[in-house]
């Protein structure tokens, strides 16, 4: 009798909450009946507005974006376009915010139909939050393009491209650093570069390959190949890692001379740039020598001149003390020839410091023959006391 009683109260407990629930209209299917029951855009919107507002499940969201995408074709007049696009808005956003990864198709939609560049950046970065692989190469094919040139709306490409740096920043892909470092030095103002040089770190932890590659291209101008050194400066990549896209720049300076105003300086910079870098972080590429010298014997100025002896310096190499002894043993052939300028004592007192940091050997000889020579006091007295550095 007791286990008759018990059956029944478990059956009328469960028939109790099975009506209950079919009391209760779902969410999604209540959403979606007014939905559907509004023809106008217009009014689908204030059904997707008031479900935001009331926090309807992330499916009716998905279902509604999609019924717009399909809509989209036939959509006409300014009230329903408007309409449209701040539909896409609102149900972009939701999507990204719940990294809802089935709405990857429908969000790339979005972006290849959609002309208002709101809606399309909106998608854009929806795209990155979700992690949608499969649309990350169409993304980086986009912002190439609109990098190349502003074209005949300058503002509507600049946002579309903002949201593509967002998206890319957000998928944190080698395949998206390029086209986001261009966009850091490309046509776009200030707001979209500064933008993109803030999303480089996130992208990739180590770009020196990418960067390095573009400074040895010849595709790319004299000023991209100075901010992309720049750029390398100033990430987190190791010494050596810096070393070698200071060498890379330092090349590129001297192979591509030009007396173009403009570019010369540019190329000035990089070397200039490119010295201070290998003074600092070292390298052990032999091929960087001629380019030292080359930066003493060549330079644009005296504190290009200023800046290889100082990098042959920390080099503290036979190679950089072979170097800066024939500096120094032309300085020995002038005072003797009484040819010697103002210019050449300033970057002997230089010199010669330099020799004794390297601590070679090799540097003695010309060292000495300063005592020899008629160099003043203070030239002769900073020869002694590299001598002494001098093992």
């Amino acid at each position: 009798m007791k286990k008759s009683i018990l059956l029944l109260t478990v059956f009328v407990l469960i028939v109790g909450a099975i009506n209950a629930q079919n009391q209760q209209p779902k969410e999604l299917d209540f959403f979606t009946v007014q939905f559907n029951s509004q023809s106008a855009i217009s009014g689908k919107l204030r059904i997707v507005q008031n479900a935001s507002d009331e926090g309807a499940a992330i499916e009716f969201f998905a279902y509604a974006f999609d019924t717009l995408i399909k809509l989209l074709p036939g959509v006409r007049g300014s009230i329903e376009t408007k309409a449209a696009d701040d539909m896409a808005l609102l149900l972009a956003a939701k999507l990204g915010e719940a990294e809802y990864g089935a709405a990857g198709p429908n969000l790339w939609k979005a972006v290849d139909s959609f002309t208002n560049p709101l809606v399309r950046a909106e998608a854009l970065n929806s795209l990155g939050k979700i992690q949608a692989m499969d649309f990350l190469p169409l993304v980086v094919q986009l912002l190439s393009d609109l990098n190349t040139e502003p074209g005949q709306d300058p503002q509507s490409r600049e946002r579309v491209a903002f949201g593509a740096v967002v998206a890319l920043e957000q998928y944190k892909d080698s395949s998206g650093y390029l086209p986001v470092f261009f966009a850091s030095v490309g046509w776009y103002s200030d707001r979209v570069k500064s933008r993109a040089r803030d999303a480089l770190p996130k992208i990739l932890d180590n770009p020196t390959e990418p960067l390095v590659s573009v400074i040895k291209s010849s595709s790319y101008s004299y000023a991209v190949k100075y901010n992309a050194l720049q750029v390398l400066e100033a990430s987190q990549v190791t010494s050596r890692q810096k070393s070698q896209g200071a060498v890379a720049a330092l090349s590129e300076g001297w192979r591509n001379i030009t007396n173009v105003g403009t570019q010369r300086t540019i190329l000035i910079n990089m070397r200039k740039l490119s010295l201070d870098m290998i003074r600092r972080y070292g390298t052990e590429d032999a091929n960087v020598y001629p380019f030292l010298e080359r930066s003493y014997r060549e330079g644009s100025d005296e504190q290009e001149q200023i800046s290889a002896i100082a990098a042959l310096a920390a080099l503290a190499s036979d190679d950089s003390a072979r170097i800066l002894s024939s500096f120094l043993s032309d300085m020995n052939i002038r005072v003797a020839r009484g040819t010697l300028t103002r210019e050449d004592e300033r970057l002997v007192r230089v010199i010669i410091p330099a020799l004794g940091d390297t601590g070679r050997p090799m540097a003695r000889n010309d060292l000495r023959r300063v005592l020899q020579e008629d160099w003043t006091g203070t030239v002769q007295r900073l020869a002694q006391d590299a001598l002494k550095k001098i093992p």
